[in-house]
C-alpha cells in the first residue's frame, strides 16, 4: 500500500536480491566452466632408458707379428704360407662364407710382376696405411688387352692413379691388393722400432658375393711395429 511521505523500500531489496542472485549464477556456473575445463589425467614421466650401441664390425682381434700388427676377424686362422721364396704371412677364415676369404701379408721380399683382378689404392702414412679410394671393378672391365697380354696373360692397367698387373688370364677370380704410386706392388712404411720395410697385402673372396669391407678394414689396421 502507498503512503504519503514514506519510501517504498522494498522494490529495491527485491532489485537487490534478484541482483546477488544472478552474480551468484554467473559464479558458479563459472567455477562449473573452469572445473570442466582442467586435465584430470595424472601423466608421470617414466623414467629414461639409453641403450649404448658400439660402432663396428664383427668381432675382431690383433695379430703381432715380428715386424708389424693388424687386426682380423675372431673366427680367422693362420694358414701356410702360400710361397717359400718371399716372407709372407697367411690367414683364412671360418664357416662356410668365412672359409672362402684369404689374406696375404708379403713383408719385403715382395713377389714381382705380382697380377691381380682388382686393385685397391692406398699410401704411406708413418708406419700405418691411408686407404685413398675404393676397390676397382674387375680390371678386365677398363685394361685394354695387347699382344703381351695375350700371351703372358698380365697387362698393365691404372686404377686410381695407381699402377698395376691385371689378371686378364683368370679375370674370373676375385683377387685384390694394395697398391700406391711409389710403384708396381710397393708400400714403404716406417716402423718406430723395426725401421723401413715394404709390405704388400692381397685378399681372395671367392664368395658369390665377394664383401671388400673386411680388407679395407684390415689394411686400415695394418701397422708396422
Amino acid at each position: 500500500m502507498y503512503h504519503l511521505g514514506r519510501r517504498q523500500a522494498h522494490h529495491y531489496i527485491l532489485y537487490a536480491s534478484i541482483g546477488l542472485a544472478i552474480c551468484g549464477v554467473l559464479l558458479a556456473g563459472s567455477w562449473t566452466l573452469h572445473a570442466l575445463l582442467q586435465p584430470h589425467t595424472i601423466l608421470k614421466q617414466s623414467k629414461s632408458i639409453t641403450h649404448t650401441v658400439t660402432a663396428g664390425g664383427a668381432p675382431s682381434r690383433q695379430i703381432s707379428k715380428s715386424v708389424f700388427t693388424l687386426r682380423l676377424p675372431s673366427d680367422w686362422h693362420a694358414t701356410k704360407s702360400p710361397s717359400f721364396t718371399y716372407t709372407a704371412f697367411s690367414w683364412s677364415g671360418s664357416g662356410l662364407v668365412g672359409s672362402a676369404r684369404h689374406l696375404d701379408v708379403y713383408v719385403d721380399h715382395l713377389p714381382p710382376n705380382f697380377a691381380v683382378n682388382r686393385l685397391l689404392p692406398v699410401r704411406a702414412a708413418g708406419s700405418g696405411l691411408d686407404v685413398t679410394g675404393t676397390v676397382s671393378d674387375n680390371c678386365v672391365n677398363f685394361t685394354d688387352k695387347t699382344a703381351q697380354s695375350t700371351a703372358s696373360g698380365h697387362a698393365m692397367s691404372k686404377w686410381g692413379g695407381v699402377n698395376f698387373l691385371c689378371d686378364m688370364g683368370n679375370y674370373e677370380r676375385d683377387v685384390v691388393a694394395i697398391g700406391s704410386s711409389e710403384g708396381l706392388n710397393q708400400v714403404t712404411l716406417m716402423g718406430s722400432t723395426t725401421g723401413r720395410h715394404m709390405v704388400l697385402l692381397v685378399y681372395a673372396d671367392n664368395n658369390i658375393n665377394p664383401d671388400y669391407t673386411t680388407f679395407v678394414t684390415i689394411v686400415k689396421s695394418f701397422h708396422l711395429l
